[in-house]
């Protein structure tokens, strides 16, 4: 009996996580990192990274209150520092590493070896209940202290911009005078799933489970009674 007990809270707690992956699934894990030091950091060379949080269903409107971290480019699951944006979904961040020199062509080991890993040593990561979002990689210039980062659009756990593309509207035909074609009877088509019809699927798919699991469980129990 106690078999099927966990049988039942394993796909329950299973049922659960897959529900709540797709809007988590990148979240930094490793929190509070300290910021590497850079040779000009250590010469006290250090700027200011601030940018803007959007929705894909209106990217003309900050989002409040977003959860917003300075990540390490490389390990996207180290975060520096966190801080939410504000009303208007802007966020800024201050004493951080200068990472390249674009006018020595040198990176945050002072040699041009590592000018490229400096200009890609940071991205910036946003998330909100219903989604997440990424920005580009960039770094800190010791010429250009002040770095605004792209404006992070959170697509609300779709991925794909395209999935709330506006299709372009289809041109009417004009009347003609002549001939009226005989009518034809319509053959239905099916209405392509749209994102609200992926996100319903997703939600019956689980409940199916939750709700399965435990009939199954209990016949298993009765066969072994038997």
């Amino acid at each position: 009996m106690r078999d099927i007990v966990k049988t039942v809270i394993v796909v329950i707690v299973l049922g659960a996580f897959m529900a709540t992956w797709p809007v988590f699934a990148f979240m930094p894990t490793d929190r509070g990192v300290s910021i590497p030091h850079t040779v000009w950091s250590d010469m006290g060379v250090k700027g200011t990274v601030s940018g803007r949080v959007v929705t894909s269903l209106d990217q003309t409107k900050g989002v409040d209150g977003a959860y917003v971290a300075l990540v390490n480019a490389n390990n996207l699951g180290q975060e520096y520092y966190n801080t939410t944006t504000d009303a208007s979904g802007n966020y800024r961040f201050t004493g951080v590493n200068s990472t390249y020199s674009t006018a020595l062509q040198k990176g945050p080991d002072g040699t041009g070896g590592s000018y490229p890993r400096g200009t890609g040593a940071y991205m910036i990561y946003a998330n909100i209940s219903t989604g997440e979002g990424y920005s580009g990689v960039f770094g800190v210039d010791t010429n250009h202290t002040n770095s605004i980062v792209d404006t992070i659009v959170i697509y609300a756990g779709l991925p794909n911009p395209e999935d709330f593309a506006t299709p372009e509207p289809t041109a009417t035909a004009q009347p003609t005078a002549a001939v009226t074609p005989a009518p034809a009877t319509a053959t239905p088509t099916a209405a392509p799933a749209g994102p609200l019809s992926i996100g319903l699927l997703l939600v019956a798919a689980v409940l199916a489970i939750l709700v399965i699991a435990p009939i199954a469980a209990y016949f298993l129990f009765l066969k072994k009674k038997k």
